[in-house]
């Protein structure tokens, strides 16, 4: 057993691994009886959404987009594989696209949660994650903290595109993490499209059961 085994062996006696949702031991951040929690949700046409952002999915967007939790990227990253798998006809889709944080909120955190999902799904599609092409021009509010007519406000003109040469005729997957009432994803939608994007899929890891997230 090589050095570097043994001191994985070590630590994993000091600082047992587990569950980042439960707490219970477990290899993986997340444990199946997490996983099996989670409450998937049928498709729709062009938006679509991996389970309702509740419990189990909801504890672990938190902690991974809040807590530094990263390394649950690739457990929540698998779910949107196997809701694309099933769902959503890859064939003609030809890059992926996070939805961009503002550079301040960017730096204040470290990374872009939806990119990092982004990146578990290109493993798996074959496809580029195009990180940096649609960006946040205009630092917004949070989402939840506003009423339905200021969020529609809030992020109208916020999202513009560098690269349009990229994006000409591109059939293009849009990726966030939770889906509230929509306005965000509609309006980078809006922008991609009015930048010669020739079609736009949405998807989202959660979908709230309310608009009060």
């Amino acid at each position: 057993m090589s050095a570097m085994k043994i001191m994985d062996s070590i630590l994993d006696l000091i600082f047992p691994k587990k569950c980042h949702v439960c707490g219970a031991l477990n290899d993986e951040p997340f444990c199946m009886k997490c996983f099996t929690k989670i409450q998937l949700l049928k498709p729709q046409a062009f938006s679509h959404s991996v389970g309702t952002y509740q419990g189990t999915l909801k504890k672990a967007i938190h902690k991974f987009k809040f807590n530094k939790k990263i390394e649950l990227a690739q457990p929540l990253g698998y779910l949107l594989v196997k809701y694309v798998n099933r769902h959503i006809n890859i064939a003609g889709i030809e890059m992926v696209v996070p939805v961009p944080l503002h550079a301040r909120r960017l730096c204040e955190r470290g990374y872009n949660q939806s990119e990092l999902l982004c990146h578990e799904l290109t493993k798996y599609l074959n496809v580029p994650t195009v990180g940096g092409l649609l960006y946040r021009k205009r630092e917004t509010q949070p989402q939840f903290e506003l009423s339905r007519v200021d969020r529609f406000r809030n992020v109208r003109g916020a999202f513009e595109v560098k690269g349009r040469k990229l994006l000409e005729g591109k059939s293009v997957l849009l990726v966030d993490d939770i889906y509230t009432t929509g306005y965000t994803t509609s309006e980078c939608t809006r922008v991609l499209k009015q930048n010669g994007a020739r079609f736009v899929h949405i998807l989202t890891l959660s979908r709230a059961v309310d608009d009060r997230v």
